[in-house]
Formats: structure tokens, C-alpha cells, sequence
């Protein structure tokens, strides 16, 4: 499924993927909450942590350690997949390839663990 913002279409990853997607360890994942949501939320495993104000700069300046050197592809997360699908296209539109979404956040992909242990 594409969602559509803009001029741009990033693509949706549904969390019945996150388990193989982090298994794989083939995305870099970006989780662009505060790291207070993080600790209050819980956290996506191998994801690394970017609060979106500070991605937003890091996708700008390109700095030559910047993790966005390479093809990705790069997976966006948040709490709920709003915050995340705008760092995407905000990275997308600073040129930034292989950029996916999220869908429905960290609380979906929670929700979807609780289901899967009861």
C-alpha cells in the first residue's frame, strides 16, 4: 500500500513485517520519537533513536558520518506512523533513497505483540 502526501509516495511497511524486517536486519530503522517516548512506549529493537527535530537537521547538513550516506533502505517509525511519515518525506525530498514508513507506529506494532502472547 502507498499513502500519497504531496508530490511524494512513501511506502508503508505494516507491522506483520517489523519481526522479519528486524530479524533481517536489512532496513536501518529510524525511531524519530523523543527518547522520554521511547522510555514511556517501549522501543523497536535495533532501531536507532533520532528525535525528528534533530533528523530534519541531520537529512539537511549531510554531514560526511551522516547515517543517510548510503542507499538505505531506511524505515521511519514513531508512536503512532504520523511523525515518522513526515521525517520519510522530509528525507525523500532532501534526496534520501529507499525511504519507507511504518505504518501505524510503534503503538500498532505494540498492539500486535500484546495479541500475539495472549
Amino acid at each position: 500500500m502507498k499513502a500519497k502526501f504531496s508530490k511524494e509516495l512513501i511506502e508503508q511497511i505494516t507491522v506483520n513485517q517489523l519481526d522479519e524486517i528486524i530479524a533481517k536486519k536489512e532496513f536501518t530503522i529510524i525511531d524519530v520519537r523523543t527518547p522520554q517516548g521511547i522510555e514511556n512506549q517501549g522501543e523497536i529493537p535495533t532501531a536507532i533513536n533520532i528525535p525528528l527535530e534533530e533528523l530534519k537537521l541531520e537529512i539537511e547538513q549531510r554531514n560526511p558520518n551522516s547515517l543517510f550516506h548510503s542507499d538505505g533502505p531506511y524505515l521511519f517509525c514513531c508512536t503512532g506512523g504520523v511523525m515518522s511519515y513526515m521525517a520519510a518525506i522530509h528525507a525523500q525530498e532532501h534526496g534520501v533513497k529507499n525511504v519507507f514508513n511504518l505504518e501505524g507506529g510503534h503503538s500498532a506494532w505494540a498492539k500486535l505483540k500484546t495479541a500475539q502472547t495472549a
